[in-house]
C-alpha cells in the first residue's frame, strides 16, 4: 500500500488520509515535501535587540543592510561584517515596546520611522548618516508610496490613529496640507490604522475593522478620493500584513489567516485552530509576517506558551503550510551581501569549515533571499545546512475490516540517510504507540518492522545536515492479521 506524506493541515480529521498534524522542519513542494535549510550567522552582533531591517541599492548596484535597534541605527560594514552606527542627531531615539522601524524607500532617499521619534531620511546614494526630515511631518507608525506620494499612517496625536497623511508631489520634505497635493485623511469609521500599501493608481490602508481604497483622483479637486472596501474586518496584528504585488496581502484577523480585501480564507479548518492553541493569546497583536522572496513563503512568526519565537509559513503558489521548531528573532526580506573570497576569512575558520555549497546564494551578492536576526543578535541568513524533518503521514486504516501486520515498508525519497518508525492504535481516537525508529536497508532500501493494529501512522525522520530534495510517500508491506 502506497501511503503519501500529506499536506500540513492540523485542523482536520487525522483519519481521511490525506492531511498530516506533524510536519516540522520541511518545504512544501508539488509531490511531498523537500529539505528546510537551516540558518547561516553572517555578522557581529548588534548593538541590540533588532527592531526592523531593509536593503537598499544605490544606481551602481551597491547593496546596503540597515537595521535598527530601540535606540540605534545600523549599517552592516560588509569588510568584517560589523555594525556602523548610522544613527542621526535625535538619536538616541526612544522606539515603544510595542512599536518598531518602518522603512520606506522614496527615489534616492529611505525612510525610517516610528512613533515617538522625528521621521529620520538616509541619501541612499551618497551614504553618511541618518539626519531629521525637513519640512516638519508627523509622527507616525506605518507609512508607504503611491506614486509621488509618501504616506503616512497611524499619527501621533489624539486621533492620528485613525488618520493617513501624505506629503507633496514628489517633494519629502513638504507637508503644508493642500499645497502641491499635500493632504490629510480622518478615517471616520474601521478604526485605527494598522498598515497598508500603495498599489497601481493608489493605495489600500488596512484598519483594526475595515480596509479602504484611496484613488489617484487629480481630477475630482483632490489627490486621492476614498472607497471602503471591506467595512467590518480587518487586522488585529499590524506587523502581519504581508504584501506580495499588487493586490496581493495576506494577514491575520481574530479569526485566522486571510488574503486580500475580501478576505479569502487561506487557514481556515486547516492551521487555525491549531495556531489559536499554539500563540500565547497575550501576543496576538505582535505576531510579525515576511515573504521569502525564493521560497514563495510568507512566515508569520509568534511567540508560543512557552516564550520561544517560532514560525508558521503559507506557500502562497502551493496553497500549502508548513512549521519549524527553529527559533528565530525578527524577520526580514533581504538581499545577500556577496560573501567573497576574502571574505570567507570572516566566517570560516578555514576552506574545509565553510557549511554552504560554493553555488550558494550567500556568495552571489544582490540575490533576494530571506533572513533572521539570532537570539545574540546576529545577521542570519537561511542558506545553511538542511534541518532535521520530521513528517508523519495520516492515520490509515490500512484493511477497512480487520487489523494489518506491517512487516517492512520503503519510504519514495532521494534522502539516502532517515529513520522510520511505525505507529499503531487499536482503534479511531486510540493513544499511538509508535515502533522503535529503523534505517533503511543499504541494499534494498527496506525498513523492517513488526507492527500490529488497525490504524497505521509512519513517521520518518531526516536527520540534520542530510542532503534531499524530496519525500513523496512511504511504500508499507501489510497484510491482514485479525478481525478486532
Amino acid at each position: 500500500m502506497i501511503i503519501p506524506f500529506p499536506a500540513f493541515e492540523p485542523d482536520q480529521s487525522q483519519f481521511d488520509g490525506t492531511n498530516s498534524n506533524n510536519v516540522v522542519n520541511a518545504l512544501p513542494v508539488s509531490d511531498g515535501w523537500g529539505p528546510m535549510p537551516g540558518l547561516t550567522e553572517i555578522s557581529q552582533a548588534l548593538g541590540a535587540e533588532c527592531r526592523g531591517a531593509v536593503y537598499v541599492r544605490t544606481s551602481t548596484g551597491t547593496f546596503t543592510i540597515i537595521a535598527g535597534t530601540s535606540s540605534a541605527l545600523y549599517k552592516l560594514n560588509t569588510t568584517d561584517y560589523s555594525w556602523t552606527n548610522i544613527s542621526g542627531p535625535s538619536a538616541p531615539y526612544a522606539v515603544p515596546l510595542q512599536d518598531s522601524w518602518t522603512f520606506t524607500r522614496f527615489g534616492d532617499q529611505l525612510v525610517a520611522h516610528n512613533i515617538a521619534n522625528p521621521i529620520q531620511v538616509y541619501d541612499i546614494e551618497a551614504s553618511g548618516n541618518f539626519a531629521d526630515l525637513a519640512g516638519s511631518p508627523p509622527k507616525a507608525k506605518y507609512s508607504w508610496v503611491a506614486g509621488d506620494f509618501l504616506v503616512l499612517g497611524y499619527l501621533e496625536g489624539a486621533v492620528g490613529q485613525k488618520t493617513v497623511r501624505w506629503c507633496g508631489q514628489n517633494n519629502l520634505e513638504h507637508w503644508t496640507i493642500g499645497k502641491e497635493g499635500a493632504d490629510v485623511q480622518e478615517l471616520p469609521e474601521g478604526d485605527e490604522v494598522m498598515g497598508g500599501f500603495g498599489e497601481q493608481g493608489g493605495f489600500t490602508v488596512i484598519q483594526r475593522a475595515g480596509m479602504q481604497y484611496f484613488p489617484f483622483a487629480p481630477s475630482s479637486g483632490f489627490t486621492f478620493t476614498r472607497t471602503v472596501v471591506n467595512p467590518k474586518q480587518g487586522t488585529l496584528a499590524p506587523r502581519s500584513i504581508v504584501s506580495i504585488g499588487p493586490g496581493a496581502f495576506f494577514y491575520l484577523s481574530e479569526d485566522g489567516f486571510f488574503g486580500g480585501v475580501d478576505r479569502k480564507p487561506i487557514g481556515a479548518e486547516r492551521v487555525d485552530r491549531w495556531f489559536l492553541d499554539q500563540i500565547d493569546q497575550t501576543y496576538l497583536a505582535d505576531v510579525q509576517g515576511a515573504a521569502d522572496p525564493f521560497e514563495k513563503i510568507v512566515w508569520w512568526r509568534y511567540r508560543a506558551a512557552n516564550g520561544s519565537f517560532y514560525r508558521l509559513g503559507y506557500d502562497w503558489q502551493l496553497d500549502r503550510w508548513c512549521t519549524t521548531d527553529l527559533q528565530v528573532g525578527e524577520m526580514v526580506a533581504l538581499a545577500t551581501p556577496g560573501v567573497t573570497w576574502d571574505g570567507l576569512d570572516l566566517l570560516y575558520a578555514n576552506i574545509d569549515a565553510a557549511i554552504e555549497p560554493f553555488d550558494s546564494r550567500l556568495f552571489s551578492g544582490g540575490r533576494p533571499t530571506f533572513a533572521t536576526f539570532t537570539t545574540d543578535n546576529k545577521l542570519a541568513y537561511f542558506t545553511g545546512p538542511n534541518l532535521q524533518a520530521t513528517i508523519d503521514t495520516a492515520e490509515n486504516e490500512i484493511d477497512g475490516m480487520r487489523r494489518s501486520f506491517v512487516n517492512g515498508a520503503r519510504v519514495v525519497t532521494d534522502a539516502t540517510s532517515f529513520t522510520l518508525s511505525d505507529g499503531v492504535s487499536a482503534f479511531h481516537g486510540g493513544a499511538m504507540t509508535f515502533s522503535t525508529a529503523n534505517s533503511p536497508h543499504p541494499r534494498t532500501g527496506l525498513v523492517p518492522f513488526r507492527s500490529d493494529g488497525r490504524l497505521h501512522k509512519q513517521r520518518l525522520v531526516v536527520p540534520a545536515g542530510a542532503v534531499w530534495s524530496i519525500v513523496s510517500s512511504v511504500n508499507v508491506n501489510a497484510q491482514p492479521s485479525g478481525e478486532q
